[in-house]
């Protein structure tokens, strides 16, 4: 008898928790994902009575086991059910992007951070001077942009952030940003991503500083032929990380870079032409040509958990 009053006293709380939780989003306290994810769930009941008969004349407490085993099985399906979802790119939400900068301004500061979006960036084919880009994405994410002008200089941020803490699991998925730049303007660009792809092609582009920060996915990303105004050649442009990911670069051949590697001990070695750069003590790779380069480049390369790739690009790529 005792067995059969735990059994009772255990489904009686799970009956008491369900019907509390309706009560709370009646009322507005539960956010309408966690209401949606707990709708979602009630096969975990099934588990549940399940293992209760399986468990309860076998082991002490066996109903208590498999509530505790049902909920780890609810908190190890949730993620998981999210990461799917996350990986289908999504088209439900718009935004578009069409930014005039004024002839006044002499470098423009260009500051994205995104989510779980594929970023590309590359030179636009118009003749006048102005931004132009779409986000497509989930309507679980809202993209906020803004523009200043400060004297000869602008900054132009977009922001992709969660619309809810709690986001609906049928809403999510992965968006896709596209930036077109004026190729004579110079830019210092920094990059935020949660997770994504992101292509940077910045052939034609006038790159006076570049700095990326990639959480999980991977980077490729082609570097002009430019000589950056603002900076000695020793001084170093910036940081291209990729936390847990691939990072290629594509470097022309007219550009004689120097690149200090952070791997972190991870023991991927990079890959790169022995033709055209030494591997140095201290995990740096340097141009063969950086003492006669009329165009010079530094730049820290962090790649902790994947490869380390230096090209040079095809002829027109």
């Amino acid at each position: 008898m005792r067995t059969q009053r735990r059994t009772n006293f255990i489904w009686g709380l799970v009956l008491l928790a369900l019907a509390l939780a309706v009560v709370l989003h009646a009322i507005q306290v539960i956010p309408n994902g966690i209401y949606d994810l707990i709708g979602r769930a009630w096969p975990a009941l099934l588990v549940l009575a399940g293992l209760s008969i399986f468990l309860r004349p076998r082991i002490t407490l066996g109903s208590a086991i498999a509530l505790i085993l049902s909920a780890v099985l609810v908190a190890v399906v949730v993620p998981l059910a999210f990461s799917t979802r996350a990986e289908q790119q999504r088209e439900d939400y718009r935004e578009t992007l069409q930014q005039t900068i004024s002839p006044s301004v002499t470098l423009l500061r260009l500051r994205l951070t995104t989510l779980t979006t594929n970023l590309e960036l590359l030179p636009t084919l118009n003749t006048d001077r102005s931004v132009i880009g779409e986000f497509v994405g989930s309507t679980e994410s809202s993209v906020n942009i803004t523009y200043n002008e400060e004297g000869t200089s602008a900054t132009l941020s977009v922001d992709e952030k969660l619309a809810s803490q709690f986001p609906l699991l049928e809403n999510v998925g992965r968006g896709a940003l596209r930036l077109e730049l004026p190729p004579d303007l110079p830019l210092d660009i920094e990059l935020l991503g949660s997770n994504g792809t992101i292509r940077l092609n910045m052939i034609g582009l006038s790159v006076e500083r570049l700095n990326l920060d990639l959480q999980q996915g991977n980077a490729i990303v082609t570097l002009p032929a430019y000589k950056p105004l603002g900076s000695q050649p020793t001084e170093s442009l910036g940081t291209l990380a990729v936390r847990n990911g691939d990072i290629t670069l594509f470097i022309p051949q007219e550009v004689a870079a120097r690149l200090e590697l952070n791997r972190s001990g991870s023991g991927i070695d990079p890959v790169y032409d022995a033709n055209v750069y030494n591997y140095l003590v201290g995990d740096v790779l340097e141009a063969k040509s950086i003492q006669t380069a009329d165009v010079v480049v530094r730049y820290t390369i962090t790649a902790p958990h994947g490869r380390i790739r230096v090209e040079v690009p095809e002829p027109g790529g």
